[in-house]
């Protein structure tokens, strides 16, 4: 994702998209590219209130994305860049695997062994307090 310098005409900012896209393209693979057009920035950079938002998906070696932050940085039009790495996609487990057909039988329940429990041990009450022999 970047953002171009608001104050330029629209045709300026599609070129430096473009110079962008280009550089891009040469390193890796465009998967997709979305102009999010004209946008109000949430605070002001550079004393600048809009920007030419685009967003760009793509697909290159990891060394690769160092020379694209350095071209980023250089470029003056470009007032404020990210570079992010998508999620890894989480595996989704289809339905039938969880919940058993119909058709199929239910497996057996396993028994399971019940721990026993020693009785405790009752404590008598002493009648005569023990007496010591005297020597």
């Amino acid at each position: 994702m970047f953002i171009v310098d608001g104050t330029m005409p629209e045709e300026e900012a599609t070129v430096v998209a473009t110079t962008v896209q280009s550089f891009i393209s040469s390193k890796g693979t465009i998967l997709k590219a979305d102009p999010w057009g004209r946008r109000r920035m949430a605070y002001p950079i550079n004393k600048k209130q809009d920007g030419y938002y685009w967003v760009i998906v793509f697909e290159c070696e990891p060394g690769e994305v160092d020379a694209l932050k350095q071209q980023l940085r250089v470029n003056e039009n470009v007032i404020r860049w990210m570079v992010t790495r998508p999620e890894h996609k989480k595996t989704v487990v289809p339905v039938e695997t969880v919940i058993p057909q119909e058709g199929t039988p239910e497996p057996e329940p396993t028994p399971v062994a019940v721990p026993v429990s020693e009785p405790a041990p009752v404590a008598m009450p002493v009648s005569e307090p023990m007496s010591t022999p005297e020597a």
